[in-house]
């Protein structure tokens, strides 16, 4: 689960750089972010990281908040429940 990513809009070095590394990424993904985030603006970060992401787009989900940088409580623990649910199983 990824909450709040993006990438970073500074340029890393290379064996740190995010670009480097997401398409290698091929297990489940869950994106949560908010429109309105400063640190990590839709377009230019959150937007491009999830397309570049190696999970098959059966894996990998987004979902996007009416928010800033943070996601309401709520929301994430239920969308973070309902993921490990699908991909751990439910807890009994």
């Amino acid at each position: 689960m990824l909450i709040v990513p993006g990438f970073n809009l500074q340029r890393s070095l290379p064996e740190v750089d995010e670009l480097n590394f997401a398409p290698r990424v091929k297990i489940p993904v869950l994106m949560l972010n908010g429109r309105f985030d400063f640190f990590y603006p839709v377009e230019t970060s959150e937007e491009p990281m999830f397309r570049l992401l190696g999970t098959a787009k059966g894996h990998k989900r987004r979902v996007v908040y009416e928010t800033g940088h943070n996601i309401p409580r709520n929301e994430l623990i239920k969308e973070t429940l309902d993921w490990l649910d699908r991909y751990l199983g439910p807890v009994t």
